[in-house]
């Protein structure tokens, strides 16, 4: 770099300024990204605290079904049948009580019959795996599941025994309240099921 002074021109070598290290050159090295917090960058005790996790041991080892084809379960195939049966008839009692339609009636009837024999094969099922599971029988909520589930079979069929002379008075109300409680049961059953399967790893397989 040339200079001039006084009509000398001196000449400075540029060397020593670029090896000079400035103080932006310094803040960038020590912080590289600027004032922002570097929460992207991989931290060096990552993997090996990921590491350890996996190595945590599972809270419930996985119950597998006692009643399954090639691992799977038969029992939550089943369920959906009884469950829909049952509703269904609720249903078809609120029609009824709307429009006093007699087909409304016929098909509560049918398909309060219809959930009473799929819940009794969804009950043999699971019966079939708390029965034979030790973990599933230690569990309170596996107990009220199966008992609850018990309850709503039997209205079930006192339900379809109800509605055999199919009488208008007889259906509503009586008709619509035992369907309208085994829905409410199995509401709380279907839930405590989704717990046993969710939260404590019933009925699942260990692959």
């Amino acid at each position: 770099m040339d200079e001039h002074d006084g009509g000398v021109t001196r000449t400075v070598s540029t060397a020593a300024l670029d090896a000079e290290t400035t103080f932006e050159d310094r803040q960038r090295q020590e912080e590289p990204y600027g004032d922002t917090e570097r929460l992207w960058e991989p931290r060096p005790d990552g993997d090996r605290r990921g590491q350890e996790l996996a190595q945590l041991p599972l809270e419930d080892e996985p119950v597998p079904s006692v009643v399954q084809i090639a691992g799977h379960p038969l029992h939550p195939v089943v369920v959906p049948l009884p469950i829909g049966m049952f509703v269904g008839a609720l249903v078809a009692d609120l029609v009824y009580t709307r429009t006093h339609d007699r087909f409304w009636a016929r098909a509560a009837h049918s398909m309060a019959a219809a959930g009473v024999g799929t819940g009794l094969l969804a009950g043999a099922l699971g019966a079939t795996d708390l029965v034979g599971r030790d973990r599933i029988r230690s569990r309170g909520s596996a107990w009220i599941h199966g008992l609850g589930n018990l309850a709503a079979v039997g209205l079930g069929a006192g339900s379809v025994l109800l509605r055999r002379d199919k009488r208008p008075e007889v259906i509503v109300p009586r008709g619509l309240a035992v369907s309208s409680a085994i829905v409410g049961i199995l509401g709380v059953t279907g839930w405590l099921g989704g717990e046993l399967v969710f939260r404590h790893r019933i009925g699942l397989s260990e692959s």
